[in-house]
Parts: C-alpha cells; sequence; structure tokens
C-alpha cells in the first residue's frame, strides 16, 4: 500500500517550484541499505523563509547502519539567495560522536568546534558542503562535467562530477528518467540519480567501494509538499 501511494504522489505532483525556485516545503524520505541491507532512513527535508532556505538531511539508523558510521547523523544548511543562485551561509553536522559548524565567505569558510581549534579554509572557487552540494546538483540543467570544491568532515576536498544525461533508475520495479552525477574519491564513487520526469527530484545515492555497491539510499514516500 505504501509503496503504490509513493509512486502515485510522483505522478500527480507538480515539483516544479521545489527544483527550480525552491518555492515549496518538502519532507520527503528515504529507505537506507548497506550491503543490499535495509539498515534505516534518510529524511530529507527543505523550508523556504523569506527567501531563507533551510535543507537538511537526518540518517536514523539500526544496528546495521552503525557499522557503516550512519546511526545517527544530521546536517543542516542555511543558503541565501545571490545572483539567482543558491550561496552556502551556514552549515552544521552533529553525529553521535562529534558536531562541527562552518561559515562560508564565497571562497573562504571557517569551521568551527568545540572538539578543536578553528580551522580556516580559502579555495579558488566558491565553497560548499555537501548538502548545498546536492541543491546544486538538482538544480544541475546543462549536465555539464565540472569540479567543485566541498568541505566534507572538516577537510576541503575537490570532486571532479561527472554527468551523464538519459538514464533509467529502478526502484521495485519502477523505472525514473534521470541523470546522473558522479565523483570518485579514493576506492570509492558516489553516484546521484535525478528524476527528469519529476522536475529533478533526487530518486537515489549510492557508494560503490572497489566497484562494489556499499552504500545506496532509494526514495519511499513524500510526506509533504506545500
Amino acid at each position: 500500500m505504501l509503496r503504490n501511494t509513493f509512486f502515485i504522489l510522483l505522478t500527480i505532483i507538480n515539483l516544479n517550484s521545489f527544483a527550480n525556485d525552491f518555492q515549496s516545503n518538502l519532507h520527503a524520505s528515504y529507505i537506507f541499505y548497506y550491503k543490499n541491507m535495509a539498515a534505516g532512513t534518510m529524511d530529507l527535508k527543505m523550508q523556504n523563509d523569506n527567501n531563507d532556505f533551510i535543507v537538511s538531511t537526518t540518517y536514523d539508523g539500526n544496528f546495521i547502519a552503525s557499522l557503516a558510521s550512519k546511526g545517527f547523523r544530521e546536517e543542516k544548511v542555511y543558503l541565501k539567495r545571490k545572483d539567482g543562485n543558491l550561496i552556502p551561509k551556514r552549515y552544521t553536522y552533529i553525529d553521535e560522536k562529534e558536531s562541527y559548524e562552518v561559515i562560508f565567505e564565497g571562497k573562504r569558510a571557517k569551521i568551527i568546534s568545540d572538539s578543536s581549534e578553528t580551522i580556516s579554509l580559502e579555495s579558488r572557487n566558491l565553497i560548499y558542503d555537501p548538502i548545498s552540494m546536492l541543491v546544486l546538483l538538482m538544480q544541475n540543467s546543462n549536465y555539464a562535467d565540472q569540479a567543485y570544491s566541498v568541505i566534507s568532515k572538516k577537510k576541503l576536498k575537490i570532486y571532479d562530477y561527472k554527468f551523464r544525461n538519459d538514464v533509467i533508475y529502478s526502484i521495485n520495479g519502477k523505472n525514473f528518467n534521470c541523470y546522473s552525477a558522479e565523483y570518485t574519491s579514493g576506492n570509492k564513487t558516489n553516484y546521484f540519480f535525478f528524476s527528469k520526469d519529476h522536475n529533478n527530484l533526487l530518486i537515489s545515492m549510492r557508494i560503490d567501494k572497489n566497484k562494489k555497491e556499499k552504500i545506496r539510499i532509494d526514495l519511499s514516500d513524500i510526506h509533504s509538499l506545500n
């Protein structure tokens, strides 16, 4: 019943404002898999408050998820619109072991934590965090390969994203017409799939390690969209 409701919602809901201008509020849920075993859920939330945008992901995992260090984790970014683009201003990270905050100033950023000294970072490009990077990917329309500066786990990394158009992705036998983005870091490749039929809605994320699937997160339900 839940699966049928989910696919009906995907068919009838117009997500144009969500994907392009973020005029709507969204709460969507995803099932988290570790080595193809159901390990918990991830929630994606987006809120628009007078052009102040708040986007968050929250992982709620079981004992299997703890093997992938995702028993609990919340990431949240506060974005501002500038010259038609959404730019990160503040990002917070919290899990079962640590928490920290990132303050963005364009090509500079500061990482503030109670457990360590303040870290200052600088890049030749605008600096993003994993959640604002996800927002940027969901607004992609030209499928052009590009490198981005992203703060991940207190380190500044350069991710060289490769895009593919006309990708078919399947969830429980339902095919979605998607574009994908991917980057490789060490022995891991990260994949993101976005449904073009639903205005670039995030459908799935996957991490392969040594060319074998380690983590997969598939969309399961949409709770609200105003």
